[in-house]
């Protein structure tokens, strides 16, 4: 899904603006969740979707919003007619019915014996999720006017909404070489190294290793994550003479190798820490043990 093209043409229905947009965000999670494989997270979105709906149809409507994230309350006036007189039909009958499934996917029941926990839980959040798309092309055919859109893209973002989610649980396998927790490494390297940008030097705090070659190592390797992340190295990684020059000493090709986070590749410059190392880099450097 384009969430940028479905809150275009969500705001040119005339619905409350801010609200689209936390309906399209909280869409946007809801997808992602079952992309990835968590099935848990995605059936708990479904209720703040379905919470996020209901807001937008109560202003709509004229409802009082005091208790506009109250699912239940929201499908009990429209079954029973204690709704806006000029409501939709759809609003009376239909999506009501496709609210309250959607919630329903996200209450907890025996899952039997033999074990069906993960099954049911993505059976779920398949279902949460097609509801979800059913009830946002509702919003687009109940309030979006024939001369906003040419035809052509409605259909195109239509049939992008009711395409089943192609799931990628792989994902959480992916790492970045340049991603990383910059507050964890900025809290972590205070007064062990320090970035100098005039001259793209990494300068030794009063607290860099003064014994540990390896931990001299990891502590000017890290500087160079931080000194690339800020722009003020053109380069992550660094010549094994770069590194001698500031250990006092010699650092053995045996040394580095020998260094699980240190990796070796002469495109990134030479020897460097990965940013899905950094923190196994970090607690390395930081153990007093």
């Amino acid at each position: 899904m384009n969430p940028r093209q479905l809150a275009e043409v969500l705001s040119e229905t005339g619905l409350h603006h801010e609200s689209v947009q936390r309906l399209v965000q909280t869409y946007e999670t809801l997808e992602t969740h079952l992309e990835r494989g968590e099935y848990t997270q995605a059936t708990d979105q479904v209720e703040t979707f379905c919470q996020a709906y209901v807001h937008i149809l109560n202003i709509e409507l004229g409802e009082p919003l005091e208790r506009d994230t109250d699912v239940r309350e929201f499908v009990a006036k429209s079954r029973n007619d204690v709704i806006a007189n000029d409501a939709p039909a759809s609003v009376q009958e239909f999506i009501p019915d496709m609210l309250n499934a959607a919630i329903n996917t996200a209450r907890a029941r025996d899952t039997g014996p033999i074990g069906l926990n993960t099954s049911i839980n993505r059976s779920d959040a398949r279902v949460g999720v097609s509801i979800a798309s059913w009830l946002v092309v509702e919003l687009v055919r109940l309030y979006l006017s024939e001369d906003e859109f040419e035809d052509h893209e409605i259909e195109s973002l239509i049939t992008e909404l009711v395409t089943p989610i192609k799931e990628q649980p792989l994902h959480d396998l992916v790492r970045s070489r340049y991603e990383f927790d910059e507050q964890l490494l900025a809290r972590e390297l205070a007064e062990i190294v320090y970035l100098v940008p005039e001259t793209e030097e990494i300068a030794k705090g009063q607290h860099f290793p003064s014994e540990n070659q390896e931990k001299k190592i990891t502590a000017l390797l890290l500087g160079r994550v931080a000194a690339c992340n800020l722009g003020f190295s053109e380069t992550l990684g660094v010549e094994r003479s770069w590194i001698n020059d500031r250990i006092e000493g010699v650092a053995s090709q045996g040394t580095l190798d020998s260094i699980p986070f240190v990796f070796k590749d002469t495109d990134e410059g030479g020897y460097y820490i990965p940013g899905f190392r950094v923190g196994d880099a970090l607690d390395f450097l930081t153990d007093e043990s």
